[in-house]
Order: structure tokens, then sequence, then C-alpha cells
């Protein structure tokens, strides 16, 4: 889902007053920070993202939290086949690719990746293979500036 000058209304809760209200300033200071950090939880079949974005050539945790009472998949629009993920405390699902996860209930998953470079700012998906309701979006920023791109 690409982005253009304008940032759409979406769903999940997005850390985008980095982005709408305090400018690039902070966006330069928070570059600087090291690893970027986007949770998400799971719980009563749906997902919430509670905090987090992310900056292609950051390095970036995503943490999956699943406080549901069963197993739910992970993917994103985000991993291609070639982004190497690092992945903790959970597995890939079998048979489903080399971005496929599984968290079971109770347990996180964190996967650790760098975001490629991209041409714009994206509204990158995130969803469950094996529930439809457990789906949602988090923000990916191409950083072109001191430092960035």
């Amino acid at each position: 889902m690409k982005m253009g000058g304008f940032l759409p209304n979406v769903s999940v809760s997005l850390a985008v007053g980095a982005v709408l209200g305090l400018g690039l300033v902070t966006l330069a200071v928070q570059a600087a920070e090291g690893t970027k950090k986007i949770e998400i939880v799971i719980k009563a079949g749906e997902a919430k993202v509670i905090t987090g974005y992310t900056i292609t050539g950051t390095p970036t945790e995503i943490v999956v939290r699943n406080e549901d009472t069963i197993t739910h998949g992970f993917n994103s629009s985000l991993f291609t086949p070639a982004l190497k993920v690092e992945m903790s405390g959970g597995s890939l699902a079998p048979g489903k690719g080399p971005h496929v996860y599984r968290v079971d209930a109770g347990k996180t998953l964190v996967l650790k990746f760098t975001p490629p470079s991209q041409e714009e700012n994206s509204s990158m998906a995130f969803w469950c293979d094996m529930h439809r309701s457990v789906k949602g979006e988090f923000l990916v920023l191409e950083w072109k500036g001191p430092g960035g791109g």
C-alpha cells in the first residue's frame, strides 16, 4: 500500500505524530537512536499496533505478543524473499515460505531485520494466515537526509 504526500487514516495505532506534528527534526533525532521497535498485541481474535514505526535502513524489531488463547500466524507485505529476518520466540510455519511465522498462545515472537530502501513512505500490511480478522498496518518511512538514504 503506497502512500503519497498525504497520510490516510488507518485503523491501527501508528506513531504518526512524529511525522505530522513534530516534523523532520524529531525524525532525525529518532533515526539516530538506533533500533526501531514495533509492538503488536493479538487478543480476542484481533491485532492492534501498540506503538512504533520504522525507517528504512534502520535495524528494526517487530514484537508480537499473542495474548489470545490460540496460535496465530504473522506475515507482512514488507517481507520479501531476499529480506534477512532473525526470529526468536516463535517458529516458521511449515511449508508456508521463508517469512510466515507462528506465535503460540501466551507467547511473544520477536523479528529482527533492517527494512530496505523504497521509493516513498509506505503503510505495510501484516496478517495472520490462519485467521482473517487478525490484521493491521504499520508505517515504514523512507529516510533521505543527514545519516539516511
